[in-house]
């Protein structure tokens, strides 16, 4: 493991010492492309003792974590003056490196000003992150070192670039959601005082942590705000591998649903794995 005493910088730290840090992590068999992406400040040679430069230890390739194991995130940082901060933050990625979502402030809020004192933790540039309720995916981690004068210095685990590889995978071992509706397997209409039945099967005894929205929409986008919903948080396992639910013109709230036509849409969620959206084939029109 990367000794980070051995690489504590004083106030008089110039570049020559940012250099030794990344000479000490490839003696720590840290090699080749695991010296991820060490940044510097705007200034290419600052003249005051206020250098900054920061370098990520851990991940330095692909590693897997998975709830209840620890995923720990190292660091290596110089700077020298009180005030100056560390923040860290975990990005998803998809498979093409593409962003998914807002990244998740480990350390700090993502703010100037915010995060670790990076002189007061002295060697703990370390950070065991809980992964508990976080979902499955890619998550490449960003460290940013700033100083009272608001100068910064980032480095990233998986940079393209640079051609770094530090990323953790979250995964689980609770089973993709699955709902598949049965009925309605064709349009139907349900008038003033008539009822229709929503049926579907699922796999609820293998993944009784997952819950379920049922709804209906006017359109193809279920995430818009215009849904009506009938049923939310039901556990999925409720009635072991299939499901059931009466319509009666009323949504959750018991107010009467206008009249319409609309699909039958429920989404499915874990808190580990994506969430699911299933469709009926069969709509419901709303009637007098």
């Amino acid at each position: 493991m990367f000794n980070r005493h051995q690489e504590r910088h004083s106030a008089r730290a110039t570049w020559s010492t940012l250099a030794a840090v990344s000479i000490a992590l490839i003696g720590a068999g840290c090699t080749g492309n695991s010296i991820l992406s060490v940044m510097f400040p705007t200034d290419p040679a600052p003249a005051s003792s206020n250098d900054l430069g920061i370098a990520i230890v851990k991940p330095s390739t692909a590693e897997t974590a998975s709830p209840g194991m620890q995923a720990i995130i190292q660091w290596a940082d110089i700077g020298a003056v009180p005030g100056t901060v560390v923040r860290l933050a975990a990005q998803r990625q998809s498979a093409v490196h593409e962003n998914r979502g807002d990244p998740i402030q480990l350390i700090g809020d993502g703010t100037p000003g915010s995060g670790r004192d990076a002189v007061a933790d002295g060697d703990a540039d370390i950070f065991i992150w809980d992964i508990t309720g976080v979902r499955v995916g890619d998550y490449v981690i960003t460290a940013t070192i700033e100083s009272p004068d608001g100068r910064t210095a980032s480095a990233v685990s998986r940079d393209d670039k640079r051609g770094t590889t530090g990323v953790l995978t979250i995964v689980t071992a609770l089973p993709v959601p699955v709902l598949t509706f049965t009925a309605p397997a064709a349009d139907v209409t349900v008038n003033t005082g008539g009822t229709t039945t929503i049926t579907w099967t699922d796999n609820g005894t293998a993944n009784a942590d997952a819950r379920v929205l049922l709804g209906l929409d006017t359109d193809s986008d279920h995430e818009n705000g215009n849904e009506i919903v009938l049923l939310r948080d039901a556990p999925l396992s409720d009635d072991d591998n299939s499901g059931t639910f009466t319509f009666v013109r009323l949504d959750e709230n018991g107010d009467a649903v206008p009249d319409g036509t609309y699909t039958v849409f429920a989404i499915v969620d874990d808190n580990a794995n994506d969430p699911v959206t299933s469709v009926a084939a069969g709509k419901i029109i709303v009637a007098p």
